[in-house]
Formats: structure tokens, sequence, C-alpha cells
């Protein structure tokens, strides 16, 4: 049952990927794409709710605090994009994953084996390698404004990291309990927020004009679903394994994604990263 979990989260998490690739096809507006996401990935939690909701108190505390380094995440990340090189933005951020992993051992005293500190190396190694071309492409450019865009990339890091703590900690404070609310109360402030910021800069009146929108339902609704099976496996799962192993999982998905759905070349630093990739996953759970 784990197993099939783990599976979920990968296939939800590549799919929302996809999807922002999808509408990226049609337009570049990251206003209306994220309060289509966020709206979206209201509604199956909403749906949820309506048949059996239970309000309580701490989940909505870990919830909206979870929304909020979400929304931040999502719009330094954005900024970071729209200032700095793609591949190296792209990397720095994934690597936010030594957050929830260093929560773990540090606070939490799960131990590491031999095999997961291999396991962290070779996935550390698999993601440098997958965004190996676009570095080097991009080593002698200066990001427009570099310390802006290193405070974009510093937030969005850190908000990563913590939104993987909370869900850890409430699951560990309230195991196989509250997951629902905790992504309604979640997603219910993301919706807020995108919307006001699309109301605020005008985007309703363009908003029929846009298209592709159909893709950030589909990002929105599978984001929400990756986040809710993560909440659920960190009841029973340590962060230093939960973590990676997910971080792990979904940089296989999505490079099979952009091969097979897309039709993207992978070059030979991606085959390797594919196969670091795949022993780490394989040592996390040994």
């Amino acid at each position: 049952m784990v197993i099939v979990i783990y599976l979920f989260v990968i296939l939800f998490s590549v799919t929302q990927s996809a999807g922002a690739k999808l509408f990226n096809r049609h337009s570049s507006d990251a206003v209306v794409f994220n309060a289509v996401k966020a709206l979206s990935a209201l509604v199956p939690f909403a749906l949820m709710a309506a048949f059996g909701f239970t309000f309580h108190l701490p989940t909505l505390f870990y919830g909206t605090l979870y929304g909020v380094c979400l929304c931040l995440s999502m719009l330094a990340g954005y900024k970071a994009l729209t200032l700095g090189p793609m591949a190296l933005t792209s990397m720095l951020c994934a690597f936010s994953v030594l957050i929830p992993l260093a929560w773990g051992v540090a606070v939490m005293h799960e131990r590491m084996t031999l095999l997961q500190s291999i396991a962290l190396v070779l996935l550390l190694a698999s993601i440098v390698l997958i965004n190996l071309r676009g570095i080097r492409a991009k080593a002698s450019t200066t990001p427009k404004n570099h310390r802006a865009w290193l405070l974009f990339i510093g937030i969005t890091f850190l908000c990563n990291g913590i939104c993987s703590i909370l869900q850890k900690q409430h699951q560990s404070a309230y195991p196989g309990s509250y997951s629902r609310e905790f992504m309604l109360f979640a997603m219910l402030f993301c919706s807020v927020i995108f919307s006001a910021i699309a109301i605020f800069n005008g985007k309703p009146k363009r908003f029929s004009a846009v298209k592709g929108k159909r893709y950030g339902v589909i990002s929105g609704v599978a984001n929400g679903l990756a986040s809710f099976f993560t909440l659920i496996l960190a009841g029973f799962e340590n962060a230093s394994v939960l973590f990676p192993l997910v971080s792990a999982g979904t940089i296989l998905g999505a490079l099979l994604c952009g091969r097979l759905l897309f039709r993207e070349k992978l070059s030979l630093n991606h085959y390797f990263a594919l196969a670091l990739g795949i022993l780490a996953a394989v040592f996390l759970k040994l």
C-alpha cells in the first residue's frame, strides 16, 4: 500500500508539471495560471469536506501556515525564474529536500543508515546532472539582478522545506487524521490570495481570453492530490526517507514524461541522472 501511495505522489507531481508546461504553450500569464491552479486544487478538498468535515483548530493553524509558505514559494519561484537561468534556479530550489531531511535527523532523531546517506549523495548528484547543460550554458550569464535573484531563490528554498516539515509535524502529532482538513485550509488560503492578486492586477477582464486554462485546472488538481498523498505518507514514514524518495521519483518521472509526452531528447547527462536517481530510490528503501 505504501508503494502505491508513493506512486500516486510521483504521478500527480509529474502531472502538475506537465500541466504547467502545456499551459505555457498557450499563455505566459502566470497570475491567471496560479489563480486557476489554486482554485482547482481547492475543489477536490471542498468536495471531501462536504462528506464528513471536522473542524480542528491545530489543523487550521498547520494548514494555513502551509498555504502561506506555498504561496510564497510559488510567487518567489516565478520571480527567480524571470531573473535568472532556469536550470540553475531549478537545481538550487530542488536542494530544498535537505531541509526536511536535516529536520528529521536533528529534531525528530531519525537515524540515517549508510545506504540512505549514499542515496542522498546520489540524489544530489542526479539533480546536478539533470541541469548540467543549462548550468554550463548560463555559467557566464549574470542574472538581471543578482541579489534579488538570490533572495527569491532563498525564499523558495526555505518555503519548500518548511512546507515539507509542516506536513511531517502535523501527521506526527495527529497520525492518519485531519488530512482532508489540512489540505482544505491550505488550498483555501492559496485560492483567496491568488484570486485577490488576479483581481488587483485587473486579470478578470482578460481571464476569458487566456487560452489553455484547462491545463491550469489539471495542474491544480494534481498539485492538491500530490500534497494530500504526501501528507498521508508523512504519517508513517521518516522525513529523512520520505522527501528524498519523493524527490528522486519525481526526477525520474519528469524525465520520462518529457521524453515520452513532449518528445524531449535526453542527453548523456540525463541518462546518468536517471541511473543515479534509480539507485538513490533503491538505496533509500533498503
